[in-house]
């Protein structure tokens, strides 16, 4: 790891540290990476492109111990976090003054890492003569006081938020039969309390609620805090639970600044099913309700779980495609999935990772959405090796029934919010699909987009709703003319401002509804209005929708006196697509800096127009006024 380091090779550094790390993770160990990982923070984040974070933790409890563990996780998961720790026990003045440490570091993250006695204090004995006739008062008043500490600070700051819930008690009074049958037992309190946390936490823009229960059950609740620590330095968490809490701590913190992973490219072989489809014969492949068929159903189900939420499903195999067709024909009792729940499926004898690139362009997806499945080494190696951008999940002949659980235990899928764009998303492929059909039919371009019937509806990035454009802030590159990653509150900021526009696309045609797939955000600014953010998702790119939004704005910002519209293009590796949206619309390059990476552009209102196109119907710029304060108001 030494030698890595003397290089600056952070890959090197980084892959050095995790096979340390899975050999032996005693503090000491821990410490030594945290360290040499400390010393190529700017090799980390300029090589790897990690993300750095301003992280403040909020406590109540003792949690330095676990720091150097945090800080390692963080790193392994591609995130650099700049610790600060508040004051033992100050959480009410960091949270609620605005002179605050916490306040005057600005954070990107907070982490609020309180105790029951901190939170609900008089729970334990309000439940201790078993009626608990106070309980659901002190439950309620606990959330109260809660809430307004989150709402304090998200008034006066963008920040994320991960509130940390409460341990269910291993160890009270009534035992574990009264415990188990009294309704108001301490743990029958806690796990309601917790659920009432979760729900505010869904009340407040960027908050997640961080289930630490949920680890303390995986580890065995009696393991999770050593009561001696705790008693004589609350030291809340115990030794051997450290590198459990951490990594649960930056799994949940990625899910505040990452989108999921899109696609699930899974093998067929000894991976949906067991056996070898061309040797053993559709009749001869493992799968079913009997053992080890089971273990493939269970991920054939999970697989379909994952569809539900809007991951799509891919096959990808070295089969014939006749035999895939008859298998997935002749067992379908016993398969979970059919051929209709994948997106698309490459059957073929080519090159894996040719299989790969090709549905990344077939479905317009960045290659490091994709998670591939596969029991063979040597094809992963080999995605590996060609394709780093994907993630590689290997799947055991030997333990078939493993593989739910290793996908479970990533973090490739998590996603705080799921909205109903992302539920209808494999069906809106299935549109892309039809539609694709009819443009190769079309005598030409305006002829396919007319027989359409697009209609565009403009409406608040509030309504759209709010969760769908902070997601299309996190996951769109293709379409994204800055790549700016705003959170919620900064997007109620634009909203909120005067002159400010935060606006949504949603889109249907004769093919169906593909839901909210554009997002703009911009400012008056004197006699000009300056575009801080225009996207749109793939799905929808080449049908003129960004035309429209951008025709929108243009007339929503002279309505509000504006002479001026200027477009930002910030290039990245991914957005060329885009490069040339704002001279292609009549803008004027501006002089560029020798000190920023953008280039700006200008369109004269007074004498220029934006005409959306003819084959669009848009909606909500007569009949939606946008304006923030009507959408903030009480």
């Amino acid at each position: 790891m030494r030698d890595a380091a003397s290089t600056h090779d952070a890959a090197a550094v980084v892959a050095s540290g995790r096979r340390l790390l899975s050999a032996s993770s005693t503090l000491v160990d821990v410490k030594f990476c945290a360290s040499v990982f400390a010393e190529n923070t700017a090799a980390i984040k300029d090589q790897l492109k990690a993300r750095s974070l301003k992280t403040f933790i909020v406590r109540s409890v003792t949690v330095e111990p676990v720091l150097p563990f945090l800080a390692v996780e963080a790193v392994l998961a591609n995130l650099v976090l700049d610790l600060r720790v508040g004051g033992f026990g100050s959480y009410f003045d960091e949270l609620m003054s605005p002179q605050s440490e916490l306040a005057k570091f600005a954070p990107d993250v907070v982490l609020i890492l309180l105790d029951l006695e901190d939170i609900a204090g008089r729970l334990p004995d309000l439940c201790a003569d078993g009626l608990g006739a106070e309980v659901h008062g002190e439950i309620e008043e606990a959330v109260t006081r809660f809430e307004q500490l989150l709402r304090s600070f998200r008034s006066r700051s963008s920040g994320r938020l991960l509130v940390q819930g409460c341990v269910v008690p291993d160890l009270t009074s009534l035992g574990d039969v009264g415990d188990a049958n009294v309704q108001n037992s301490l743990p029958n309190a806690v796990v309601a309390l917790n659920a009432r946390l979760a729900g505010l936490c869904r009340t407040i823009s960027d908050c997640i609620f961080f289930d630490v229960d949920r680890l303390a059950a995986r580890t065995g609740r009696k393991d999770w805090r050593d009561r001696r620590l705790f008693l004589a330095s609350r030291l809340a968490v115990s030794a051997l639970a450290f590198p459990v809490f951490a990594r649960g701590l930056v799994r949940s913190i990625s899910s505040l600044v990452r989108a999921p992973r899109k696609v699930l490219c899974t093998d067929l072989d000894n991976t949906l099913w067991g056996g070898v489809l061309g040797e053993d014969g559709p009749e001869g492949i493992a799968t079913g309700s009997a053992f080890p068929g089971n273990c493939y159903l269970e991920y054939q189900k999970y697989l379909k779980h994952l569809s539900a939420r809007g991951i799509l499903l891919a096959a990808v195999s070295k089969n014939n495609v006749a035999d895939v067709h008859e298998a997935f024909q002749l067992r379908s009792a016993d398969l979970a999935l059919s051929l209709d729940d994948f997106v698309a499926t490459k059957i073929s004898w080519n090159d894996k990772a040719a299989s790969l690139r090709a549905l990344s362009t077939e479905l317009s997806l960045g290659l490091d959405s994709f998670v591939f499945v596969d029991d063979n080494p040597v094809e992963c190696a080999a995605i590996r090796r060609e394709l780093p951008e994907v993630a590689v999940i290997e799947a055991s002949v030997p333990e078939p029934w493993t593989l739910v659980e290793i996908l479970s235990d990533s973090a490739l899928f998590d996603a705080a919010v799921v909205t109903d764009d992302d539920v209808m998303r494999l069906k809106e492929y299935k549109a892309q699909a039809q539609r694709a059909e009819v443009a190769n039919a079309a005598g030409s371009r305006d002829e396919f987009l007319a027989s359409l019937d697009i209609v565009c509806t403009v409406l608040s990035a509030l309504d759209a709703p709010l969760a769908r454009s902070v997601q299309l802030l996190a996951k769109t590159n293709q379409f994204n003319l800055t790549t700016r990653r705003h959170s919620a509150a900064e997007i109620e900021e634009f909203a909120a401002s005067t002159g400010g526009q935060a606006v949504a696309a949603r889109v249907r045609d004769r093919f169906g509804d593909a839901g909210v797939v554009g997002l703009a955000l911009a400012r008056n600014e004197v006699d000009s209005c300056r575009i801080d953010s225009l996207l749109l998702s793939c799905r929808v790119i080449g049908r003129g929708i960004e035309t429209a939004l951008l025709a929108y704005l243009a007339e929503h910002a002279q309505s509000l006196g504006a002479r001026k519209l200027i477009g930002e293009f910030v290039p990245t590796k991914k957005n060329a697509p885009c490069a040339d949206f704002y001279t292609e619309h009549g803008f004027t390059q501006l002089p560029r800096s020798e000190h920023s990476d953008s280039i700006l552009y200008e369109f004269d209102l007074t004498s220029q127009t934006l005409p959306s196109p003819t084959w669009i119907t848009l909606e909500g710029n007569a009949s939606h006024e946008l304006i923030a304060s009507a959408h903030l108001a009480p």
